[in-house]
């Protein structure tokens, strides 16, 4: 299954030993994310190392992991889709992420729920990928 994520699905997997996590790793999952992810990244990893219930090398470690599931898009390659996106979402921190999965033709998983507003992707929330995937 081709997926695109946001960072509150990455962040929520690097957080919490959980279904989110669980998901991400499921084999059948093909993850894509814009590479804008790894700045957002970035931007927040000081907060989510002091959150994190473990280690600076047991979170190190997470995220190589978790990084490494993922296939990351170049921003540039996405610029042919922004104008779709910028037409469909109001956020522009959300286009990147919509414009990854018009490019990619994934679902769009991700629990902000602006991306519901829109009917060109179809968009999920981690509850709803649980029943995708069949994990309950």
């Amino acid at each position: 299954m081709k997926v695109t994520i946001d960072a509150n699905i990455l962040f929520s997997a690097l957080l919490k030993k959980g279904l989110t996590r669980k998901i991400l790793f499921n084999p059948e999952m093909e993850l894509y994310a814009p590479r804008f992810l790894i700045t957002e990244f970035q931007k927040h990893s000081v907060f989510l190392i002091k959150k994190f219930a473990g280690t600076r090398e047991e979170f190190a470690l997470l995220c190589q992991t978790i990084l490494s599931q993922i296939r990351f898009v170049e921003d540039k390659e996405l610029q042919p889709f922004l104008p779709a996106a910028a037409s469909i979402l109001q956020d522009p921190k959300d286009w990147l992420y919509l414009a990854c999965a018009l490019k990619e033709d994934t679902l769009l998983w991700s629990n902000d729920h602006g991306f519901k507003k829109q009917s060109r992707v179809k968009a999920k929330t981690t509850a709803e990928m649980i029943n995708t995937v069949g994990m309950l």
